[in-house]
């Protein structure tokens, strides 16, 4: 009886650890009358309970027009919470969109259980959605959709944890596929960060491994980068339930060699640890997830590579769904393929300045413009080659370039 309680508590607190492992740093949000992310509201007045709402704006540059009396959709967005940061960038950027595109946002907190989830889901699902977008993956998530009347759905920032369930997912005809960064390519680009920057003994701190999809596909880009560089090498490495500061201060009494790490989730712990341990100047950082700390370490030396901006990929879900809603465009031709798209890496103390002025700031990282002209309906050229190539190009340099005129 006693090992069955200490599996079930095992089991809970792995559970309740998964949803803090999705990208999204751990900085908590201001509220949202303080919060410097909350975007400006691109038209005067809120999305209409009309059933055609007012549109005819044109996108900028794109010659684009959002037509006039656009039907009145309802999508469900579910993430764990959005009060953290990047729940909080998420939610900012949907209401951005919802006045000009006559959508109403209804937000699901899945919170601490994968179960509860769905449970959430399928209670909201019954009050009348027209659509979902979902930080989840998986069979009973399309399943939960397609029972409450075939509600078209969409996948972000988590994929299916492997083949064989992408293929179940895409056998569902409500399944409108999957989007997600590219944790393979930031983990590779990390490893290249750090050679450049000089670290040849290099420490790696992550998740245990099967976990969180994410987590295992940085590992194995950073593993893989490792292979190009004979003068590098893997001096120390550990696997841990989120127990980072743990795993630094072991590195920094027994590899005293050590010049640099990777980390696949920046906490502020990490920083907090590499403090203590006395690394700051000795030791080099790359990791994943913005947070409250960030400038500082770009400052002092310690960062050469950061990457965060995710609350992108829910913009570009939302396209996905609302061109299924608006004319039946089906943007990704096979589902069981996840449309995966960078990271926005920041290299220095300037980039991050960049960052926070273009990214974590009033105008999200596609306009409404933008977005319109990814609308098949509005933009009859859209493609789902006008996807990849926006994925392409997505980077913080992007980013500037577009919108440098809009500050």
């Amino acid at each position: 009886m006693k090992k069955l309680m200490r599996s079930i508590c095992l089991v809970l607190a792995t559970v309740m650890l998964l949803t803090c492992l999705v990208g999204c740093g751990d900085e908590a949000a201001p509220s949202a009358t303080e919060s410097p992310s909350g975007f400006a509201t691109p038209t005067p007045k809120p999305a209409s309970d009309d059933p055609g709402a007012e549109g005819g704006e044109e996108a900028s540059g794109s010659k684009i027009k959002i037509p006039d009396n656009l039907p009145r959709y309802r999508i469900g967005v579910m993430y764990y919470t959005f009060t953290d940061k990047l729940g909080s960038q998420m939610k900012n950027a949907l209401d951005y969109l919802a006045g000009s595109f006559n959508v109403e946002f209804v937000y699901i907190e899945a919170t601490w259980s994968s179960e509860a989830g769905i449970a959430a889901l399928e209670t909201t699902l019954q009050t009348g959605l027209d659509g979902v977008i979902a930080v989840t993956s998986g069979v009973p998530f399309v399943e939960a959709c397609k029972k409450a009347g075939d509600v078209p759905c969409v996948s972000i920032q988590i994929e299916p944890i492997d083949e064989q369930v992408a293929k179940e997912m895409a056998a569902y005809d409500n399944y409108l596929g999957a989007v997600c960064e590219n944790d393979f390519q930031v983990g590779a680009n990390a490893i290249d960060a750090l050679y450049a920057s000089g670290v040849r003994n290099l420490g790696i701190v992550g998740l245990t491994p099967g976990l969180a999809r994410s987590h295992d596909e940085r590992i194995r880009g950073v593993k893989a980068a490792l292979e190009k560089y004979s003068d590098m090498k893997l001096v120390a490495e550990d696997y841990t339930m989120a127990e980072y500061s743990k795993s630094i201060s072991s590195f920094a009494a027994a590899y005293p060699e050590m010049d640099g790490m990777f980390c696949s989730q920046g906490v502020e712990a990490i920083y907090q640890t590499m403090n203590t341990e006395g690394l700051i100047g000795d030791v080099k950082l790359a990791t994943v997830d913005i947070s409250e700390s960030t400038g500082d370490y770009f400052d002092n030396g310690t960062l050469v590579s950061i990457a965060g901006g995710q609350y992108g990929t829910t913009m570009i879900g939302f396209a996905v769904l609302y061109n299924y809603l608006y004319d039946g465009t089906r943007i990704i031709p096979d589902t069981s393929v996840t449309l995966r798209r960078p990271f926005v890496e920041v290299k220095s103390s300037n980039e991050y300045e960049q960052y926070l002025k273009y990214v974590d700031s009033s105008i999200p990282v596609y306009t409404v413009d933008e977005i319109a002209a990814m609308i098949h309906g509005f933009n009859p050229e859209v493609t789902f080659e006008t996807f990849t190539k926006s994925a392409d190009e997505y980077s913080l340099a992007d980013i500037v370039s577009r919108h440098s005129g809009l500050f």
